[in-house]
């Protein structure tokens, strides 16, 4: 979802005709069709609202990545997202170009290095696996394979896959597998774009070595929810208040937080369960915030805006919710100010 960086692809979304039968394709037409009468709908019609009672676990998204590029270091923002403010639950990635960086040999110390942590701290992981996963590009394929055909790449990946779930399938903090990131929302640099066919061989290896349940995800607002919804065993969601884009600015969403809920009753013959994977909670403007000024990123998200959203996805009524930008808020704190750090510690 947004917020990686205010980069669009130049790729178009590949088809989703060709990795999935006939009926889903009719299926995604029908949906399709439904989303858009519900969005054209929210824009004159505020979707009341059902009372959640529901306290949602909250967590948080990790990126070691991210964090270097604000010019942090990430092992240390790492310690403090789990030790001081103490997060206990946690997405993690195993980034295929970081762990797999030349064609069968592997690195496993960054991520050994998050689950350790992660279970000094009695945290649970959320662990992505595959080759579009959070974050900008979002398909981190590594150079060696750069310009493979689509079928080899294919194979190369489950192949990878393969490896990196052999080799968690029994740790203890792992509660449950998410396989790719939004793999039907077309955003990201991703040649050969991989569809549901190979989603379901990623998700079969996992189901081979583990009966932890697998999460599928999905953009909130922009997609259909379908046919992600036929894949794995629980549905997690980005929401998103706002989007910026380069010619309209920002945009905001009209949705509250029944839309979210009339949408999951929509689905609930197909899929019960359902988290939020991402909460806008960083700012998303005209360039990366790494080139922001710090002005610029109040602007963009001042803290009553991303406790505004925290209380909204609250509202929804998932059971997780998984908050996006915490290697910020520690930017933040490490350049004086700690409001930001210190008034989420109270939501963890």
């Amino acid at each position: 979802m947004p917020s990686k960086t205010p980069s669009t692809s130049n790729h178009p979304p590949r088809s989703v005709k060709s990795s999935v039968p006939r009926f889903k394709h009719w299926g995604q037409v029908f949906f399709g069709s439904l989303l858009t009468v519900c969005i054209l709908l929210a824009f004159f019609f505020q979707f009341p609202t059902e009372p959640s009672w529901i306290t949602p676990e909250y967590g948080v998204t990790f990126s070691p990545a991210y964090a270097e590029s604000l010019g942090l270091d990430w092992h240390q923002t790492y310690d403090a997202i789990v030790g001081d403010l103490g997060v206990k639950r946690l997405r993690l990635s195993t980034y295929w170009d970081v762990t797999e960086p030349h064609k069968g040999e592997f690195d496993f110390h960054d991520v050994d290095y998050e689950l350790n942590g992660a279970g000094v701290h009695g945290a649970k992981v959320l662990f992505a696996v595959g080759r579009k996963l959070p974050r900008w590009p979002e398909c981190h394929d590594p150079e060696w394979i750069q310009g493979a055909t689509q079928d080899r790449t294919e194979q190369e990946l489950l192949s990878y896959v393969d490896t990196v779930v052999q080799r968690y399938k029994d740790n203890p903090v792992i509660d449950k597998w998410q396989v790719e990131n939004e793999l039907y929302f077309p955003f990201g640099i991703c040649p050969h774009r991989l569809g549901g066919k190979t989603l379901d061989k990623e998700i079969a290896i996992i189901k081979k070595y583990s009966d932890k349940p697998v999460v599928v995800t999905d953009s909130g607002e922009w997609s259909t929810w379908f046919p992600a919804v036929l894949h794995g065993d629980i549905l997690g969601i980005s929401t998103y208040r706002e989007a910026w884009n380069p010619i309209l600015g920002h945009i905001p969403f009209p949705l509250t937080p029944g839309y979210y809920q009339i949408r999951a009753s929509l689905i609930a013959p197909v899929k019960t369960e359902i988290i939020i994977t991402e909460v806008q909670a960083e700012p998303w403007g005209p360039r990366p915030v790494s080139e922001m000024s710090q002005y610029e990123m109040y602007q963009y998200m001042p803290l009553a805006k991303v406790l505004d959203n925290v209380h909204y996805a609250q509202q929804i009524g998932f059971p997780e919710v998984y908050l996006w930008g915490v290697e910020w808020w520690y930017w933040l704190k490490v350049h004086g100010d700690e409001s930001y750090w210190n008034e989420l510690k109270k939501v963890f």
